[in-house]
């Protein structure tokens, strides 16, 4: 982890990693920045943090250095800059895994007119719904009923298998219990995602939108989602997407969802399902203005407690009824206070709409 200055170019922290895979293969690194703590990654592994507090903010570049080497010609095959998913100190524990390798780990094998759901050699699971306008919903053999949870599948579509014509849904049915439950689905075919809640009268769609990170029919996707009382954080292929709300379903077992809408056919193979402690995003705004006040009321009339200056992180507790002012906790100190809250001034992880009503 190096430091340059006009003067000189620091090493700042050094170490050893075997997982740096040679001159054959490609490396993935990253770099989590969080404050003045730089948290550092190689091939999706946490190797070690360094902390600097001289520079703040700045341009991202492509770094290649020669030591005693006469030539060096480096391949940059993939870049990207997204917002802070700093790693959380402590390891989560895994509720339920499967990998699909093992066809006596408990899933059913169900053949009918109108869907065939079971395992797929060598390590998959299928389900296969055979008519427009249908849906299957397959739970996990544990019959467990889950709360607070992450759960994350990886999925693609047998295209062979698949109308040609027509769209459909996949994902992930949590707080089911008989025909209540919420469901988070994308469409490989649309690059659609839906967040569905069942009832017994209807299929309701609480939230949905767009990602052209859906990779179609062609590739696996990797569907999360964290569940956090009544807030569901949503991400596909390891990026927050969204976030919804809903407070009637609390608890229920989580399974593997199939819809199709108007195509005949749709068949699905689940590579991985993990269920494991709630990993949600901590919800958190950047101040992007000179410096704000934080007042002891949602008002211009109540006094500031506070000041925060640029860069300064504040952790949102709730916000007024018109959404103007938020209750926050500046990061580092037990205070709290409202701010005014404007998108020009105060740069937000979460969407202001979905936090919950707080009286002053």
């Amino acid at each position: 982890m190096l430091k340059s200055s006009p003067n000189q170019l620091e090493v700042l922290k050094e170490g050893s990693d075997d997982s740096i895979r040679g001159l054959e293969a490609a490396d993935t690194i990253r770099v989590d920045v969080q404050g003045s703590t730089f948290f550092l990654h190689i091939n999706d592994r946490l190797v070690d943090q360094v902390s600097d507090t001289e520079y703040t903010e700045g341009e991202v570049g492509l770094y290649v250095q020669t030591l005693d080497t006469p030539r060096a010609h480096i391949h940059f095959d993939s870049l990207t800059i997204r917002d802070v998913e700093a790693p959380q100190p402590e390891q989560t524990k895994v509720r339920y895994q499967d990998d699909f390798a093992d066809p006596a780990s408990g899933w059913p094998k169900e053949e009918f007119d109108n869907y065939f759901i079971g395992y797929h050699e060598p390590d998959y699971y299928h389900v296969d719904v055979r008519s427009p306008n249908d849906k299957e919903l397959v739970p996990v053999p544990d019959k467990a009923s889950y709360g607070d949870v992450t759960i994350e599948a990886t999925v693609f579509t047998d295209p062979n298998n698949t109308a040609a014509t027509g769209d459909f849904l996949y994902g992930l049915a949590f707080h089911r219990s008989g025909d209540q439950y919420y469901a988070f689905t994308i469409s490989p075919r649309s690059q659609k995602w839906a967040m569905l809640k069942s009832s017994p009268n209807q299929l309701e769609v609480l939230k949905e939108g767009s990602d052209d990170s859906i990779r179609g029919l062609e590739a696996a996707d990797t569907i999360r989602v964290d569940v956090q009382g009544s807030t569901f954080f949503l991400h596909i292929n390891d990026r927050l997407v969204d976030q919804v709300s809903d407070t009637e379903y609390t608890e229920g077992e989580v399974g593997l969802y199939v819809q199709t809408l108007d195509t005949p056919r749709a068949h699905i193979h689940f590579d991985s399902l993990t269920i494991r402690d709630v990993e949600a995003p901590q919800l958190v705004c950047s101040v992007t203005s000179n410096a704000m006040r934080v007042r002891s009321g949602p008002s211009t009339t109540f006094d500031p407690i506070e000041f925060v200056a640029r860069e300064e992180r504040i952790k949102p507790q709730g916000r007024s009824l018109e959404g103007d002012w938020i209750k926050v906790r500046v990061e580092g100190s037990d205070k709290q206070g409202w701010i005014f809250y404007h998108p020009s001034w105060l740069s937000c992880n979460f969407a202001i709409a979905d936090l919950p009503v707080i009286e002053p």
